[in-house]
């Protein structure tokens, strides 16, 4: 889809009476994977003027605040409004009197947008104002490395990292802790007050992060709801007439493994209950059955296809291949994973050539991402991800044969341990590939699911302790590996991904038994 078959987009926003934030949202949640390479390719390049509707959306902003309110708003919160109300920003923060007035930042975010225009700094000024008007400390678990430029805006600011004040040795655990001491405060006895701050902000941090978390996914449930709605006044002639338009199937379908993406991070977090339900956002009929496009049609013939990784994998790949790499890969066969096994078993074989948005519902997941790929004898697995996860893939495809011959090396309980590197990266279209050895195991989290969920295998596991063991073989090997290298590739090494022995014809985990126990029989390191 070439930039003239875009044209009349912008006008598209202005018919559906779509605002500035809710254009940019939209586009955020649907189209936020195109990198910017491909920008005059998208529709981002027919929104005329959409920098300086920004600018003066940002400089018109003004910070409001909100106090608690029982129920629904356990947070102190300033918020970024627009001249016209809407919310840019926000910082949350709970107060504690003892043993000093304290405001604790619990968190803190501009919408993705409108970052990178003063506004993070905004509010965290206004937040040190505030404490000092109030003569409170300010406190924050800083998530941000200090080499992250972000990082600057909270020493410019004033804050400190807490051992500066309270003393090396006298913070212990985990956590980044800073501090925001105002001028107005004076208290002889700082450095003592500090510690037990900070000892009675760790015994606090589970309900005020269950809390955190309540909220968060409000919001974004919220975001997601006007989004959709959004979307529907947006393709409101397609959706009446029954017309097929490739760029309203690939913004809904987006959109639907955004929502699935988001579904399946809340069911982990810390205090979520289910109160507040993805069900809320109801996607009806026609929306569900709409043929899904997840992965990007843009393209030019002055962008040629790019491919790298092992020169003597890349030389042998077929020339189509090579040519157009998005027609070729989306081409092949589905990977016949676990998940999508039994409800592939049950539905008919040229259901996959047409799958429906309401096929992404009942699955949870996108099955298109993985594609198997048989070349020179051997089997492979092609991964479409996110372009913003390149830089990320980069770095492992330099840090895995670093780690390659000590985790070769490892024996453990006689499981092999293996590194599964990516052999090949293409980017094509504003699609990013990552080619793969095919191994006979399935990554630990949906082995973890099967193992918990599946009827067949829950009596097996809870009897032998399968899903304990695994994880406790991988967090051996994440400490071994920790020791090998120190610090020095310490979040790379966290970062890893894990694939365990698995049957993929009968679906169940490959173990060896004996007397000392159960053991894998391979470990994959990716």
């Amino acid at each position: 889809m070439l930039k003239s078959d875009m044209t009349g987009f912008s006008e598209r926003f202005k018919d559906a009476q779509i605002g500035l934030k809710e254009i940019l949202t939209v586009m955020d949640i649907t189209l936020e994977d195109q990198p910017k390479e491909f920008a005059a390719l998208s529709p981002y390049d027919v929104l005329e003027g959409l920098d300086d509707s920004i600018d003066r959306t940002v400089h018109g902003a003004k910070i409001e605040r909100f106090r608690p309110r029982k129920g629904n708003q356990p947070f102190h919160t300033f918020e970024i409004h627009t001249e016209g109300g809407e919310v840019l920003g926000y910082l949350n923060m709970i107060y504690l009197r003892k043993p000093i007035p304290c405001y604790y930042l619990v968190y803190v975010e501009v919408l993705s947008p409108f970052r990178g225009r003063g506004l993070g700094q905004r509010i965290l000024k206004a937040f040190g104002e505030f404490t000092e008007d109030k003569g409170s400390v300010g406190l924050l678990d800083n998530i941000i490395p200090p080499a992250d430029p972000t990082y600057g805006i909270y020493t410019k600011l004033g804050w400190k990292p807490i051992e500066d004040l309270s003393g090396e040795g006298m913070v212990n655990g985990g956590g980044h802790y800073m501090v925001y001491v105002p001028v107005s405060i004076r208290a002889p006895d700082l450095r003592e007050k500090l510690v037990k701050l900070l000892f009675r902000i760790k015994k606090k941090r589970p309900i005020i992060d269950m809390r955190d978390n309540e909220a968060m996914v409000k919001r974004t449930i919220s975001e997601f709801r006007s989004v959709y709605e959004a979307l529907e006044r947006l393709f409101d002639i397609e959706l009446s007439t029954g017309t097929s338009d490739p760029l309203m199937h690939f913004m809904f379908t987006k959109f639907v493994t955004k929502v699935l993406g988001f579904q399946r991070r809340i069911a982990s977090l810390l205090g979520y209950t289910g109160g507040e339900s993805l069900e809320q956002i109801s996607i009806s009929d026609r929306i569900k059955s709409l043929p899904i496009q997840p992965y990007s049609l843009w393209g030019s013939k002055e962008v040629q296809a790019e491919i790298w990784g092992e020169e003597k994998m890349v030389r042998t790949l077929p020339e189509e291949l090579k040519k157009e790499p998005t027609k070729y890969i989306e081409d092949l066969p589905l990977y016949r994973r676990p998940y999508l096994s039994s409800w592939m078993d049950k539905e008919k074989e040229g259901r996959f050539l047409n799958l429906k948005i309401r096929d992404l519902l009942e699955l949870t997941f996108d099955p298109t991402k993985l594609r198997e790929f048989h070349h020179a004898g051997a089997e492979y697995i092609f991964e479409r991800i996110s372009p913003h996860f390149l830089s990320f893939i980069e770095k492992k495809r330099k840090m895995l044969p670093k780690i390659a011959e000590d985790v070769e090396r490892m024996r453990l309980r006689d499981i092999s341990v293996q590194i599964n590197a990516p052999l090949a990266i293409f980017r094509d279209r504003g699609n990013v590939y990552i080619l793969r050895k095919k191994v006979e195991g399935i990554h630990l989290d949906e082995a973890l699911d099967q193992l918990r969920t599946s009827p067949h295998l829950k009596d097996m596991n809870r009897a032998m302790g399968i899903d304990r063991m695994a994880v406790m073989m991988i967090n051996e090997v994440k400490s071994r590996l920790m020791r090998v290298f120190d610090s020095s590739l310490r979040e790379e090494i966290e970062d890893l991904t894990f694939f365990i022995s698995w049957d993929l014809q009968k679906n169940i985990p490959k173990i060896m038994v004996d007397v000392t126990g159960i053991s894998m029989h391979t470990l994959w390191v990716a």
